[in-house]
């Protein structure tokens, strides 16, 4: 497949190799988000020792070290050890060392990432080299070099944390493979959003249609994504596995409050908050949201949902399941992850007209329907800029959207209104496109609007 995007992170990583002197970079994300891609396409035309680290013995590694070393120079002598091979080529001159899946040293030889700060000590004022470390465990990476006992805390000049792709350069990549109808493009979207490989998958599968290419990936006999889930939580969690794994399918099983999820696993709230810490801030996973315009901080209604469509997707059609799922159970899924796609892009659209956004997310609560009458309402979408208050409503239905749906909206927001100074747009999404015309105070959005707002 082409290569997609990243020009800020080879715009960093050639500002390091330019560079004299010694530089560390490091880049993590999601498992295949592309970290490797990254590195091949930095790496083209130079002389680079790269070095894929896989847990085995450590003499089996150096090996692999002094192939790589001689594969760009010509010669090598042997290692027996990790350092002996990181340590020569300091000594002879070599201005470019990758080592994707760092991390899998510590199953090597848990001394590696101390010795490695030995050397970079030592070299690193003598020396002209760019040492580039990557590694999907990014739990693993932050405590190899971001908290301040890490063996290489503060050694990096260059950190990146890779995201998976957005919406616009996925929309150019399903162009590429011959994906061009645009209901289909959300689709592939709300199951694999920026991940990159799966849509390699997609390519080199033999079924383009969005329903029999999803069954051919994951329920078919075998299915390469069949166990992705699983596979993609153990590689990110480590050791800690088992508990990650337990909450992220308790939230997808509708436990989605902090006490809900404590009573459900039978976890301490201290204990817990520390494990959803952790799939927030460093596995960007899950999110928090509260009704809007409350204080995250001091909000007890915050739910908690999964941010990865993919794992998302799994968890809720996949898991367990010894079937594909229907096209009812199908497009419900979608109509989920349609929301959060929706959210982002109008959140995009609105910077791209010059409003700078002061909060975004989405709204719950009682609303009076009629006099002493009480429903409980949602709020798809609702951003407010400098500008305006936006308040949005996504449909994933074969039926176009109009008056009933803008009413229904408005009446729902009654609470939003009431509370704001400023102007108040009503934006609705739909998949199927609508009954009614755009007029000044509202925004309509079918597939061929959503598509060319990801391509601004």
């Amino acid at each position: 497949m082409k290569f997609y995007d990243r020009e800020k992170e080879l715009a960093v990583l050639e500002k390091a190799y330019a560079r004299d002197g010694a530089d560390m970079a490091v880049i993590s994300g999601r498992r295949r988000v592309g970290k490797s891609r990254l590195i091949e396409e930095f790496i083209q035309g130079k002389k680079a020792v790269s070095v894929l680290i896989v847990p085995k013995e450590e003499k089996q590694v150096a090996k692999d070290i002094e192939d790589e070393i001689r594969a760009v120079a010509g010669y090598s002598p042997s290692f027996g050890t990790f350092r002996e091979a990181v340590e020569y080529m300091f000594e002879h001159g070599f201005d470019l060392v990758c080592m994707d899946e760092f991390p899998n040293v510590l199953e090597v030889n848990k001394a590696i990432p101390y010795e490695m700060q030995r050397l970079w000590d030592r070299y690193k004022d003598k020396k002209d080299i760019l040492l580039v470390f990557s590694g999907s465990y990014m739990g693993m990476m932050n405590k190899l070099f971001a908290v301040q006992k890490a063996p290489l805390f503060n050694r990096a000049t260059n950190t990146i944390l890779l995201p998976p792709l957005p919406f616009s350069t996925v929309m150019e990549l399903l162009d590429g493979i011959g994906i061009r109808e645009l209901e289909e493009k959300i689709r592939f979207f709300c199951i694999f959003g920026g991940i990159p490989y799966y849509y390699v998958l997609v390519e080199k599968g033999e079924e383009k249609e969005f329903h029999a290419a999803i069954r051919s990936l994951f329920f078919e006999a075998g299915a390469q994504l069949r166990e992705e889930g699983e596979n993609v939580l153990k590689q990110e969690f480590g050791g800690a596995y088992s508990k990650y794994y337990a909450i992220l399918e308790a939230i997808h099983g509708g436990y989605v409050s902090m006490a809900e999820i404590s009573q459900k696993l039978g976890m301490r709230s201290t204990t817990l908050a520390k494990y959803m810490k952790a799939l927030q801030k460093e596995f960007r996973m899950v999110e928090r949201t509260v009704p809007f315009g409350q204080n995250p901080l001091k909000s007890k209604k915050g739910l908690y949902s999964i941010t990865d469509n993919t794992i998302a997707f799994w968890f809720s059609l996949v898991y367990g399941k010894r079937s594909p799922p229907s096209k009812e159970e199908m497009a419900a899924f979608l109509g989920r992850r349609f929301e959060f796609l929706c959210r982002g892009l109008l959140e995009s659209h609105l910077e791209g007209r010059d409003e700078k956004i002061a909060r975004s997310g989405r709204w719950w609560g009682a609303v009076e329907v009629q006099e002493g009458k009480f429903e409980q309402r949602d709020v798809d979408i609702v951003v407010e800029t400098d500008k305006a208050l936006y308040i949005g409503g996504c449909k994933w239905t074969g039926e176009k959207s109009g008056e009933a749906e803008l009413s229904s909206l408005r009446e729902s927001a009654k609470a939003l209104v009431a509370r704001t100074k400023k102007p108040v747009v009503w934006v609705l999404f739909s998949r199927s496109g609508f009954s009614l015309k755009e007029t000044e105070g509202v925004l309509l959005f079918s597939p061929d609007k959503i598509v060319g707002m990801g391509r601004q």
